[in-house]
């Protein structure tokens, strides 16, 4: 029989026993608590994590779809609404050393020479291709058959406007086509003979002509010359103009010769006022319609990089300009 001191040692040693346990499982349950939390907010930072990381790809995703569209506009070689104005295209034609531009507005269309005679299906098969019937406008700027060749057959193939021209004639035999092709269609050409403008979906267009009934060079130096202003940017067209018709560029008053494109004279034929020429319009891109075989002149072309100048050449194919108004695209 145990006595009652022994029991009481006893008793208080199963107290302590219990309080003990007690408190070990008090530390072992705060422990699961803490190992819980910690195991939700890792959960809980991962699901964050991949929701960021979800919507970053989005993000990205759509992004990079955006950048696909605008470079796949960007490279469609199509006029498209973009900046102030609608984009105009101006097409100068891969027709070896000769002219064939087509100016595209909004609802206009206006061609700046022909080429030549066996050039004339590149002419027909554009038309083919955009559906175009009609051009309001030819404008023969002389009389050479590098610049009236084809323009019979533009006449028979589309319906033309007004034929623009200088007030002056020729002998030459793809000129007696053109005027036969005049003839048959019951058309008279309009003769330019002193500035005139006109505006086209907010292009602005000036024809100056020749100011002399002769020159030392009898076809060239008859060249129309046409400025066209589009929003902030400018554009001149100037034929094959040789250094007596330059002279009176230089010295005329009616527009401001200073342009930012330059389709340059006589395809990159050098003149003795070439230099002071291309000093006064001060492009900021040229366009030489040349060819293998006639290339434009090295002197020219250094001239014009000196100006800084970026030159495109038709010897590379046809050369394509987009312009809203405010910027350039070139194709």
């Amino acid at each position: 029989m145990k006595s009652k001191r022994t029991k009481k040692r006893y008793d208080i040693y199963v107290c302590m026993m219990l309080i003990m346990g007690s408190i070990f499982l008090g530390f072992s349950g705060c422990a699961a608590m803490e190992d819980g939390k910690t195991q939700a907010s890792s959960v809980g930072e991962a699901d964050i994590t991949a929701t960021e990381g979800s919507e970053e790809s989005s993000t990205k995703a759509a992004e990079g779809s955006e950048e696909a569209d605008a470079m796949a506009a960007e490279g469609n070689g199509e006029i498209r609404e973009a900046g102030a104005l609608p984009e105009i295209k101006i097409t100068f034609f891969d027709v070896g050393k000769g002219d064939a531009i087509l100016i595209e507005t909004a609802e206009h269309k206006l061609m700046i020479d022909a080429g030549y005679e066996d050039t004339a299906e590149i002419l027909l098969g554009y038309f083919k291709e955009q559906r175009i019937g009609k051009l309001d406008y030819l404008v023969l700027t002389h009389f050479d058959k590098d610049h009236v060749g084809g323009a019979d057959h533009v006449l028979e193939a589309v319906e033309v406007g007004e034929v623009l021209q200088p007030d002056y004639q020729s002998d030459g035999k793809q000129y007696e086509e053109y005027e036969k092709a005049m003839e048959e269609l019951g058309k008279e050409p309009m003769l330019v003979d002193e500035t005139m403008r006109m505006s086209l979906d907010g292009a602005e267009i000036l024809i100056y002509p020749p100011q002399r009934k002769e020159y030392e060079e009898e076809d060239n130096d008859f060249s129309l010359v046409i400025s066209m202003v589009y929003g902030e940017k400018s554009f001149l067209f100037a034929g094959d103009c040789e250094k007596e018709r330059l002279k009176e560029l230089l010295g005329q008053e009616e527009f401001s010769l200073s342009h930012n494109m330059l389709k340059v004279p006589h395809h990159g034929r050098k003149e003795k006022n070439s230099a002071e020429f291309f000093e006064a319009v001060s492009p900021d891109v040229a366009v030489i319609t040349c060819s293998e075989e006639k290339p434009a002149d090295g002197e020219v072309v250094e001239m014009l990089e000196g100006l800084g100048t970026d030159i495109y050449f038709s010897t590379d194919g046809t050369v394509a300009c987009f312009c809203d108004g405010e910027n350039f695209r070139f194709f």
